[in-house]
């Protein structure tokens, strides 16, 4: 390459030596002392070039002009480079004697030349003194092929393997599987500590498909992602020296996974493929001084790590959408068949998905299927269940029927099924799908032993067991009766709880101070026994709010109801009466048969058995026409929620005692007992008329106080 040229002026003195030096520019200008003018006698100058390393120098002369002589003994040039002499040059370019360089281009080998000028004491040509010019050079730095065999280094070429030659300098390489060394020259095979983190890739031994190096200590490592398995593919041709009787004892190659070798290779058979089952694999080879074998190649590639099929633990398990073949992050979901729960131990699982992890396991082990339990039906109040299936089994599918206790109770349901069967949903279930289970609600009206005969309570035959079974003795101020409603609820009237001619802080007695006072007691009609069974506490009471205490002869509103903390068992001795429905007039007709019963006064002495008698129904005007011939201040005021009944001819009646207690009557359809009024007040026991609190227009205000027991006092058919 040549480059443009850059003049180097200098100043020389005549007859002295000079020695220039020249800086490393890539080109320059040499010219003899004065030139263009004749250069001096006695002279003697040096000139030291340099260019840069990686670079050597070229010198060409565009004038010269010295005197001639044979051998070039006068006047010369000498030129120098890489301690050789590139010769001495003199004279003209037609001159016979000298050596004229001509167009000759001088190069060294390195990054150095030396030219030398002599003149001596005179320029003449034959004895004729002649003016010689000197001459004219130039130098250019051109590349240093340092790759070429000639310029080697002493002990050999300067590159083990390769030279690569750039300008101004060059470098070395090495053949696949070599590393050049630090010296930048030799080359060495490192194959230590070689890592592969691809998800694909090739290894081989040092030269492969060339014999490999001896005294090798190889150590490749493929490190991929968790999850992912390594498997290793050996290509061919597969060569690494052994021996016939022993195994592997020269060279060797190894697979390691962790801390384990799971293989151990050698010999000209390739090992085909090899399952590593690992994202994380050592690669070692081991060779002994000598050997002459080709060595090996390896294709690795990565896939998800597999994990085992999933088996179900019993017949009752379902894997959903069964794949052939599960890997790294795939999933199963598992259900039960119908009728069958998820456990895992003693845990119930909603649901159930498994994972395959990163080292080939599932995250969760497989879950068991286990029966459905309802667990024990629920217990139905006053009634029972019976197992229509296998005996004692809550388990799905399982069936129980309900059945209250009869005749005291009838069932009731909102679909009017009794048998429930156990549901895939762990509960009992009947066949509308409903849980809600029957209820067992009080039959009403109906003693198992109804009276026959008529008698009457003053002077009256005692009541039969069993036959007034909704009769209740109620104890505050003094003794009165009750009627049970439902199974919870005492009928009565307010002036037993509120009594008349009583003082103010009496009758101002808030309905709690009232309750903690009233002692109620049922299921016998013998006195005596009534109260070792024991009072029946009281939660509430009620009074209509159109009674009212202060006035003695206004018994409107006498109608009041005492709730039980607890409800009662029905059976033959406790049975609720039933209310009329609402329009049954025939009940208050003249002359319907009604019957009373209580505790009261018989011939001035409290009775100590329950009493009965029946008594008819009178006429409202008749009644009206006896109360006018009573005295003003003794008779109370007879309302349209009062109607009368007895006779003051026949003496039927009741007396004190008997106040609260029902007035029934049997419905001829139903054959029910109905209580149509309540014992209210009358003038003289036994000698005029009873009055009586008519039930049928105080249905709506005991629908309201009793509220979801309504249900309970309905009249059932």
């Amino acid at each position: 390459m040549f480059l443009p040229l850059l003049l180097l002026q200098g100043v020389f003195l005549f007859g002295v030596v000079n020695s220039i030096p020249i800086s490393r520019k890539l080109y320059g200008e040499v010219m003899s002392p004065n030139y263009p003018k004749p250069y001096p006698n006695n002279n003697i100058s040096t000139w030291d070039i340099s260019v840069p390393k990686g670079y050597r120098v070229k010198l060409n002369f565009w004038q010269f002009d010295l005197e001639p002589s044979e051998a070039c003994q006068y006047d010369y040039v000498k030129i120098k480079a890489d301690k050789k002499d590139l010769g001495r040059y003199c004279g003209q370019v037609d001159s016979t004697t000298g050596n004229h360089p001509r167009g000759r281009e001088f190069l060294s080998t390195g990054n150095r030349m030396q030219l030398l000028f002599h003149s001596d004491f005179s320029n003449e040509e034959n004895g004729i003194v002649v003016s010689y010019k000197g001459f004219q050079a130039y130098y250019q730095a051109v590349d240093l092929d340092e790759c070429a065999v000639e310029h080697g280094i002493d002990d050999g070429p300067r590159c083990q393997h390769s030279c690569h030659n750039y300008v101004g300098g060059y470098f070395c390489s090495c053949r696949p599987g070599y590393r050049l060394q630090s010296d930048r020259h030799s080359c060495r095979v490192d194959c230590s500590n070689e890592l592969f983190t691809e998800l694909s890739g090739y290894l081989s031994s040092p030269g492969y498909p060339q014999p490999y190096p001896a005294d090798l200590q190889c150590n490749y490592s493929i490190r991929v992602e968790k999850g992912l398995t390594i498997t290793l593919k050996f290509l061919e041709p597969f060569e690494i020296d052994d021996h016939q009787q022993v195994r592997c004892p020269y060279d060797q190659l190894k697979v390691q996974v962790g801390r384990k070798v799971i293989h151990e290779f050698c010999g000209t058979v390739s090992p085909g493929s090899v399952e590593t089952n690992s994202p994380s694999v050592d690669i070692l080879f081991l060779t002994d001084e000598s050997g002459f074998s080709r060595g090996w190649k390896i294709k690795y590639s990565t896939e998800r790590i597999r994990c085992p099929q999933p088996v179900p633990n019993d017949e009752f398990t379902v894997i959903k959408d069964l794949q052939p073949l599960y890997q790294f992050e795939d999933y199963f979901i598992v259900k039960c068949k119908t009728g069958y729960n998820l456990m895992q131990g003693d845990e119930h699982l909603k649901s159930f998905t498994s994972v395959c992890q990163d080292d080939g396991t599932w995250h969760r082990p497989m879950p068991r299927c286990e029966i459905v339990s309802c667990g024990e039906p629920a217990k139905l109040l006053n009634g029972a269940f019976e197992y229509v299936t296998q005996p004692d089994s809550n388990n799905y599918e399982s069936s129980v029927r309900y059945r209250c206790k009869e005749p005291y109770y009838r069932m009731v349901t909102n679909t009017g099924r009794d048998t429930y069967h156990c549901s895939a949903q762990g509960s009992w279930k009947n066949q509308d799908d409903h849980k809600d289970i029957p209820v067992c609600l009080p039959v009403c009206g109906r003693p198992d032993n109804p009276i026959a005969e008529f008698q009457r309570i003053i002077g009256g035959s005692d009541a039969k067991p069993r036959s007034f079974p909704w009769q209740a003795l109620t104890v505050i101020s003094g003794r009165s009766g009750g009627a049970l409603l439902g199974d919870r609820w005492i009928l009565t009237a307010a002036h037993t709880l509120y009594p008349k001619r009583q003082g103010k802080s009496e009758a101002t007695q808030s309905p709690e101070q009232v309750a903690e006072k009233v002692d109620v007691f049922m299921g016998h009609t013998v006195v005596t026994q009534l109260f070792e069974l024991g009072n029946r506490p009281v939660s509430k009471v009620f009074v209509h709010p159109d009674y009212n205490a202060t006035e003695e002869l206004n018994f409107d509103g006498d109608i009041a109801l005492i709730e039980l903390q607890d409800p009662v068992t029905l059976g033959p001795d406790m049975l609720p009466i039933c209310l009329p429905e609402l329009g049954s007039v025939e009940f208050y007709r003249p002359g319907w048969m009604g019957y009373a019963s209580g505790f009261g006064v018989e011939k001035n002495i409290l009775a100590n058995k329950l009493k009965y008698a029946p008594i008819p129904i009178a006429d409202r005007i008749l009644c009206e026409k006896w109360l006018e011939t009573r005295k003003r201040n003794e008779a109370p005021a007879f309302t349209d929620n009062m109607f009368c009944a007895g006779s003051p001819m026949e003496g039927k009646d009741t007396c004190q005692g008997d106040s609260g207690g029902a007035l029934t009557v049997r419905d001829p359809v139903t054959q029910r007992w109905v209580a149509t009024g309540i014992v209210s007040w009358g003038i003289d026991c036994g000698k005029g008329y009873g009055f009586y609190t008519k039930v049928i227009n105080y249905l709506d205000w005991i629908k309201d106080v009793v509220g979801k027991d309504w249900a309970s006092m309905q009249v059932l058919n």
